[in-house]
């Protein structure tokens, strides 16, 4: 199953897939605090279907901002506190600058 929401210029597009027995929420555009409540919609339908196992693939997210990162975090404790895990793939330069400056490279 492959679903795509919609972007328009400067904002997110999600899509979420199935590979490997994990799902596998890839983002494109920006995450910020207009289009965080999307994800974090995204995130709560992943949870009341009982998804506990998330790769999050931001090689395409071009901006992140502290909006984001707070919806990404929280995603993370929900898995691990429902016995999964989640695995960030491809963050950018600037991304992984942000983890780090929020003291977050070890927790994520």
């Amino acid at each position: 199953m492959t679903m795509q929401l919609p972007a328009s210029a400067d904002a997110l597009a999600i899509e979420i897939s199935e590979k490997d027995g994990r799902t596998v929420v890839a983002l494109r555009g920006a995450l910020d605090a207009g289009t965080a409540p999307r994800l974090h919609e995204q995130f709560a339908e992943l949870s009341r279907r009982g998804v506990s196992l998330v790769d999050l693939d931001i090689a395409r997210l071009e901006f992140m901002d502290s909006s984001g990162l707070s919806v990404v975090v929280a995603e993370h404790k929900r898995v691990q506190s429902d016995g999964g895990g989640m695995v960030i793939h491809h963050p950018s330069r600037r991304v992984i600058r942000l983890f780090q400056m929020h003291g977050l490279m070890s927790y994520l």
